[in-house]
């Protein structure tokens, strides 16, 4: 009966949402399982990007949760197809045992209940591989959903810098008009026009740095830090342009069917299965696993494209704007500039400048999700 309701249990925690502590205080891993400067590198107070992987598998309380139940499986002897199905019929023989003719309610719930788990019995295809395939599948798309996390951080960080650059310009524009109006060249509409354009400017600005500290904290309840830790965030590396180049998308697909999470464990639940209509079930969802993945590792090679060709232009467009910005700043040096014509000048530059840094960080989204497609998380259907 006690592996009957962990079987239950375990279902359960298949649905839901597991929530934890902020934090732990252990790692996931004995302490030999890594070298100390790599422990070090983990429990210092500073958030890397080629270190999401690590802090995730240690520090990650669904990731813990998970290893501990595979534990707990081993221990109940839980590995094979046929001990669960067993567990299935131990619990149909109990249900059985217990209809005694004294409660007729009582009985009928447990006549339906032994069925229920005879039926199990017959179609399960669950064995221990498949619960860490499951559980893998899970931490592979945790680190992809710290990298995006990651990434979007920056890119509200740029996006702030920017907005701010904008702010300083509105300002100067609302004192020009408040001068213009009080010389007769500008009504109070204009004046209210642009002391609006600049309230809405620090909204925009106020909004930006709540979604910003909303991502840290996602970032360190993912990591192992309390929500209201400040590790420092170390940048994202630069993207490998070579490896773009280098994409072979045929090679790198039949990688992405080979490294498939759900295909690995719709093939894995087939070769436990042994209903009929189970078996014709996985085996249609198996076919329709491998037309997705496929779609799925062209369409990320398409935004990976498209990504790269929106890079080359926001680089073009930054190089020209950097030029102009050199102009402006020499003329305003020598008087030939207005102030407000200077700062309009850099707000353009400014925003160039903060569009190829968010071209760069979509850029480098895609080629992670490209990658992450190859490693196993292309989307594949489900069963």
């Amino acid at each position: 009966m006690r592996k009957w309701k962990q079987i239950c249990a375990c279902c359960l925690a298949a649905v839901l949402t597991v929530s934890g502590p902020a934090a732990t205080a252990w790692a996931g891993s004995p302490e030999f399982a890594r070298t100390p400067e790599e422990w070090a590198r983990l429990r210092d107070n500073v958030m890397e990007y080629d270190e999401l992987t690590g802090l995730i598998r240690e520090y990650n309380v669904t990731v813990q949760k998970n290893q501990l139940d595979i534990s707990d499986k081993k221990k109940d002897d839980m590995i094979t197809s046929d001990q669960y199905a067993q567990a299935y019929r131990d619990a149909a023989d109990e249900m059985w045992n217990a209809v005694d003719g004294e409660n007729a309610v009582a009985d009928v719930g447990n006549e339906m209940a032994a069925r229920n788990a005879q039926v199990s019995a017959d179609k399960n295809v669950q064995d221990l591989q498949v619960y860490q395939l499951t559980y893998d599948q899970q931490e592979a798309g945790l680190v992809a959903s710290a990298q995006s996390s990651m990434i979007a951080y920056f890119q509200q960080n740029y996006e702030l810098e920017n907005a701010k650059e904008s702010l300083e310009l509105l300002k100067a524009v609302y004192d020009s008009t408040v001068l213009r109006q009080s010389a007769g060249m500008a009504t109070q509409v204009d004046v209210l026009t642009a002391l609006e354009n600049v309230q809405n400017a620090q909204t925009a600005i106020d909004k930006l740095t709540a979604a910003i500290d909303q991502t840290r904290q996602t970032l360190c309840v993912m990591l192992g830090w309390k929500y209201n830790d400040m590790p420092e965030i170390r940048e994202i590396p630069p993207v490998d342009m070579e490896r773009i180049a280098a994409i072979n998308l045929e090679q790198d697909k039949a990688a992405a069917l080979e490294n498939n999470y759900t295909l690995k464990i719709n093939k894995r639940k087939l070769g436990n299965a042994t209903a009929g209509t189970t078996i014709e079930s996985l085996n249609r969802a198996i076919e329709s696993n491998v037309q997705n993945i496929n779609a799925d590792m062209v369409k990320n090679h398409q935004a990976v494209l498209q990504a790269k060709a929106a890079y080359d232009q926001a680089a073009a467009e930054f190089e020209l704007e950097s030029k102009n910005m050199g102009t402006a700043q020499r003329k305003f040096d020598i008087g030939m500039l207005s102030r407000l014509e200077y700062l309009q000048q850099k707000n353009t530059y400014n925003s160039k400048s903060t569009g190829i840094k968010t071209a760069e960080l979509a850029l480098a989204q895609a080629v992670q999700t490209y990658e992450n497609g190859v490693k196993g998380l292309a989307s594949a259907g489900g069963m």
